[in-house]
């Protein structure tokens, strides 16, 4: 065939044709060879799975020859197409493989925004890198070869009628691959059956890296706010009537309104969880304050990072689960407005700022926050920048901006601050206090590495802990009433570390709780909950008197009924329903159809 296409219209010999040929398929075959090496959904040395293999690399083989088609049409470079493109699949699967070692889930669509859109979000993954001498030497020579390649004669089997034809093919593959057309679907339709939303890391190696990027955008990217089950929905409000109608007819008293502090404390937990871990040593302003306050283990929907997924939880009030499989809310919505927490605060009166020493468009947070009902964001900007302990802005700072906010007169107010002291990564913190590192306590069983990760993690954590006593003890002496709420978002990337300890109930990592705790300067009582973060934001509600006459009244009586319980199947189904019907907002008029809201007498 090469013999045959290297020959003219007019039977010349042309020798550069073949050459040509010969060396795209060179180039197709190393990028073959590299996805089948690097994907870790595919394992051609199997012989017993090496069928469901080659299903597997040819499925993920198509986004990239589609990819390499495209170049090559825009270039007319062959080596620096196939050289540019396997940079790219080198860099995907090395995040993957990161990502898959932290958090325990591979990359998702959402995660590429960061690479088309690098500036917030570079602060904060440079501290995750490490550039040695070999990486150093490894990043001049490719940028070298890069520029090399560069000078490359172009193909001369690609004029310019065959240029648009390879790109306008590669085009219409690659946006018949996005939109999800029905002949790709089909060829993908095997696959469909091992996605899996609520465990993409199965996915992935079911998938692989290309196809489960797909899968999630077909299934999930476009989809939104899935459409609520009315008759779970309607079915769970009918099981718990009586207490129901009670709830809902309750109405927020006239009398002055607390402050409220909401703090997200990064990466926080107890570690002595933990096997070998000091009990008495690590949150001991935590548990001081728990005697005098409402506490207790939270369950989170994340683990080791993707932070807004608690975030949305407790913002809104709704399990992450409602959103049938999005693992990145602020990301994958696109929601003019989130009824939730500061909604239903600021219909209450109260002047709303949310708190982050991070770049606001992180997370997308910049666009979301007044989406949420927040009238002000103050981002990193309005932190100092020398106030930092290892490698982000110290919780003093945020503590003491958190004080600076809160007036004495005015309309009440809410708080909602998110720190950023104790994020990751903890095996490289620099600048922390020698000495103080080396005093503390450290379990048997670590080798060096995992010590190092551990004493870092725990120097920041007493910082936390510190800045919750010292918020706390300032908020108690405030003459209005004010309430603190203070808990972590999800477990440290502390992955060593739970190898070689292990847990004390016998659970893996990712089963384990985060701490809560909610004080009130002028109701002391001791009370233990362990709640799931949706939760929260009805029981400070509730602790507030503030009644919405819809889903946090619901969600309130409902936590509080000793026959709901999230192990049931319906149960659960009613609850994501009502969480559905909440954020479209449609739940009071379903509310209205089921009760007869109208008929209801406020108390």
């Amino acid at each position: 065939m090469p013999t045959l296409l290297a020959q003219s219209a007019h039977g010349r010999w042309r020798p550069h044709i073949e050459r040509e040929l010969t060396a795209l398929c060179a180039c197709v075959l190393l990028l073959i060879l590299s996805v089948a090496q690097l994907d870790p959904g595919i394992d051609l040395a199997n012989a017993q799975a090496s069928a469901p293999a080659f299903r597997v690399l040819a499925l993920n083989l198509l986004p990239a020859l589609t990819m390499f088609a495209l170049l090559l049409a825009l270039s007319r470079r062959l080596l620096l197409s196939a050289w540019l493109l396997l940079l790219a699949i080198v860099g995907l699967y090395s995040a993957n493989a990161a990502k898959l070692g932290a958090l325990q889930m591979p990359l998702l669509p959402a995660d590429l925004r960061f690479f088309i859109e690098p500036g917030p979000a570079l602060h904060l993954f440079s501290h995750y890198l490490r550039i040695d001498l070999l990486h150093g030497l490894l990043a001049c020579a490719g940028a070298g070869i890069t520029i090399v390649l560069l000078r490359e004669q172009p193909l001369r089997l690609l004029g310019l009628r065959q240029r648009l034809l390879v790109g306008g093919v590669a085009l219409m593959t690659g946006a018949s691959l996005y939109a999800g057309a029905s002949p790709w679907r089909e060829l993908y339709r095997s696959a469909e059956r091992d996605f899996q939303p609520w465990a993409l890391d199965q996915t992935a190696l079911s998938t692989g890296l290309f196809g489960s990027l797909l899968l999630y955008h077909w299934e999930i990217g476009n989809r939104g706010i899935p459409e609520a089950d009315r008759a779970a929905a309607v079915a769970l409000l009918q099981a718990h009537a009586p207490e129901l109608r009670a709830g809902l007819a309750l109405s927020t008293p006239p009398s002055a309104l607390p402050d409220i502090v909401v703090i997200q404390s990064e990466s926080l937990f107890d570690p002595a969880r933990m096997h070998g871990i000091l009990s008495e040593r690590w949150l001991p302003q935590y548990h001081a304050l728990r005697r005098r306050g409402h506490s207790g283990e939270l369950t989170v929907p994340t683990f080791a990072g993707g932070t807004i997924r608690t975030e949305f939880e407790v913002l809104t009030g709704a399990p992450l689960t409602s959103l049938g499989g999005i693992q990145y809310p602020w990301l994958e919505l696109d929601q003019e407005h989130y009824p939730g927490l500061t909604s239903v605060l600021e219909a209450n009166g109260y002047a709303t700022t949310a708190l982050h020493p991070n770049a606001a468009a992180f997370w997308n947070r910049d666009t979301v926050f007044p989406a949420l009902g927040f009238e002000r964001f103050l981002d990193a900007s309005a932190f100092p920048s020398d106030r930092i302990v290892g490698l982000f802005t110290a919780d003093a700072a945020l503590t003491e901006r958190v004080l600076a906010e809160l007036s004495d007169d005015g309309p009440p107010q809410f708080l909602f601050a998110i720190s950023m002291e104790n994020h990751g990564p903890f095996d490289w913190r620099p600048n922390l206090d020698s000495k103080r590192l080396a005093a503390l306590p450290m379990p048997d069983g670590l080798d060096e590495g995992s010590r190092h990760w551990l004493r870092n993690y725990l120097y920041l954590l007493d910082d936390a802990d510190t800045e919750l006593g010292r918020l706390a003890k300032v908020l108690a002496k405030r003459k209005r009433h004010t309430l603190l709420l203070f808990y972590g978002d999800h477990l440290p990337d502390l992955g060593p570390v739970y190898a070689e300890l292990g847990f004390d109930d016998g659970r893996d990592a990712k089963a384990q709780s985060v701490p809560w705790l909610l004080l009130d300067n002028r109701n002391r009582q001791a009370r233990r909950s362990d709640l799931h973060a949706f939760m929260l934001p009805a029981r400070l509600l509730e602790s507030a008197g503030i009644r919405d006459g819809a889903w946090f009244d619901i969600l309130t009586t409902l936590t509080h009924s000793p026959e709901f319980s999230l192990d049931d199947a319906q149960t659960r189904a009613g609850l994501d329903a009502l969480a559905q019907l909440h954020l479209h907002g449609e739940l009071t008029a379903v509310l209205d159809d089921t009760f007869g809201l109208a008929t209801i007498e406020p108390q």
